[in-house]
């Protein structure tokens, strides 16, 4: 072997050992920093999590006590379900059942102590029945006082006010228009008598809409926030919170086949239950604004036709409303409100509620891709508004409107007279509508009269087949429509509207 030979090979184990050695070295050093990493990585994950369960036990501690306890004897009124309604929640009305009769004992539910000096904030469904208007509060430490009810039925919210001869521990609002989908909530309260019960979750979806019908006594909820910490029959009026312990809304309601907690909870946003408690507060009673039109969230198939995806756009404008007298028509998509952006349907709702009666209202609309401007002066929300008129005619032959799900007919001389359309009012009424259709879905009822399609004058049922004559699969169809509303006057006061469907 040549020296240079021996000399590589002789080499070759001290390169393996120094290569052995480095590495090993180097193994050392990571494991030295893993190790180092990962105790600090879990000391970081105590810290996190004895800081979060600092800020829930906070909670508990501060916000606990502003928590009550809602008593009051009732007669309440027949409702729909299979389940007692013993915590006030209308969850019987969310499921399907039997109709039972009216119900006398005690209603339970919660409430949130929102000011030193006493005012707690509920669901109106949970004193709704109170006899002369008084309820018993209940506090966490058992202290009892009497309350005196002030209601809002159209928000299902009420305030009960207290005289302790103190101040009370009280909890802050939040501003519940920056709520977002994912952060903390802690709902508190009383489910099944349990008092002062604690849970946690997550605000699981924003804006959810849910319309509770019983006849007049129908509630319709246009904006909720949505919950997966535990709610309860007992839960109703009391707080839902966010992290720090401010106010983001008022617990209402659950969804579940079961009747209790399925992760599905609902709450009222602080910011309409402040608005509501500071009217109850001032006047005793909540005044509304009236624009006189029926909002929607800008229908998906419709966007790209009106050029938008946000805004609110008008299915009916009252006839004689403010709405209609400014020159707002169905159809117009509201972007802006007294130079307030208007995103959706409850945003507009709010700003129309929020403004008040006699107020003047700049309003920027899209019609026909186009921005206009028009200037409203606004009427006063009636409490309770009535409901469409039914009108079931006799059955005549089956025109080509079958097909899309509904039938219609002229208007007899004696139905205008019973809808109250002026001699100017023009087209074919309703007769039925098939449930489940795309009619259906898209809000066609029986009554209204339809007065244009796609554009379209319609005066007589044969006016509706030709107008329909190139209805194809896939087409949408848009459909001027008159209702008639009957509010408890004399007369009744009718509503146009457009109701939008695409072609099965």
């Amino acid at each position: 072997m040549t020296p240079e030979k021996r000399l590589w090979i002789g080499a070759l184990p001290a390169l393996i050992a120094g290569g052995a050695t480095a590495a090993f070295l180097l193994g050392s050093g990571q494991q030295d920093v893993t190790a180092q990493a990962t105790a600090k990585a879990q000391s970081d994950d105590r810290a996190t999590a004895v800081s979060l369960e600092s800020a829930f036990t906070r909670i508990a501690d501060t916000i606990g006590p502003a928590t009550v306890s809602i008593q009051a004897e009732v007669v309440a009124p027949a409702r729909r379900g299979g389940l007692d309604n013993d915590g006030g929640d209308p969850l019987d009305e969310l499921m399907p059942g039997p109709r039972r009769g009216p119900r006398t004992g005690t209603s339970v539910g919660s409430g949130v102590i929102v000011d030193a000096s006493g005012s707690i904030l509920t669901n109106d469904h949970v004193v709704e029945g109170a006899k002369d208007g008084k309820v018993v509060v209940k506090m966490s430490d058992g202290t009892t006082y009497p309350g005196t009810v002030s209601r809002d039925p159209r928000s299902d919210l009420a305030v009960v006010k207290i005289s302790a001869g103190k101040p009370l521990p009280y909890v802050r609002f939040a501003d519940s228009d920056a709520l977002k989908v994912g952060q903390w909530a802690v709902a508190i309260g009383s489910p099944f008598g349990k008092e002062n019960t604690m849970t946690t979750g997550i605000v699981s979806a924003l804006h959810r809409k849910t319309d509770i019908s019983e006849g007049v006594t129908g509630r319709y909820y246009p904006s909720l926030i949505q919950t997966d910490a535990a709610i309860n029959r007992g839960n109703s009026g009391g707080p839902l919170l966010n992290i720090r312990g401010e106010l983001i809304g008022i617990n209402v309601a659950i969804f579940s086949p079961t009747g209790t907690s399925a992760g599905i909870g609902f709450a009222i946003p602080a910011n309409t239950a402040k608005m509501v408690m500071e009217q109850l507060v001032a006047k005793g009673r909540v005044v509304r604004g009236s624009l006189g039109v029926v909002p929607a969230d800008v229908p998906v198939d419709l966007r790209s036709t009106l050029g938008t995806r946000e805004g609110a756009y008008i299915k009916q404008v009252t006839v004689g409303s403010p709405a209609d007298k400014a020159g707002l028509q169905a159809g117009d998509v509201v972007v802006r409100f007294n130079g307030r952006q208007i995103l959706d349907e409850n945003a507009l709702r709010e700003a129309i509620a929020g403004a008040g009666p006699g107020a003047s209202a700049k309003i920027e609309v899209l019609r026909d891709t186009k921005t206009q401007s028009v200037t409203a002066v606004l009427g006063e929300l009636k409490e309770q508004p009535g409901s469409g008129t039914q009108a079931q005619p006799a059955p005549t032959a089956e025109p080509k409107t079958r097909k899309l799900g509904f039938v219609a007919e002229p208007v007899s001389p004696d139905m205008r007279e019973k809808l109250g359309l002026p001699a100017n009012v023009d087209g074919v009424v309703v007769r039925s509508v098939e449930p489940g259709s795309a009619a259906d879905e898209a809000g066609l009822s029986p009554g209204m009269i339809v007065t244009a399609v796609n554009g379209r004058k319609v005066v007589s049922r044969e006016g509706l087949d030709t107008a329909l004559a190139d209805a194809k699969s896939g087409r949408i169809l848009s459909l001027k429509v008159v209702t008639s509303i009957n509010d408890g006057s004399d007369t009744p006061v009718l509503s146009r509207g457009v109701v939008t469907f695409r072609v099965p």
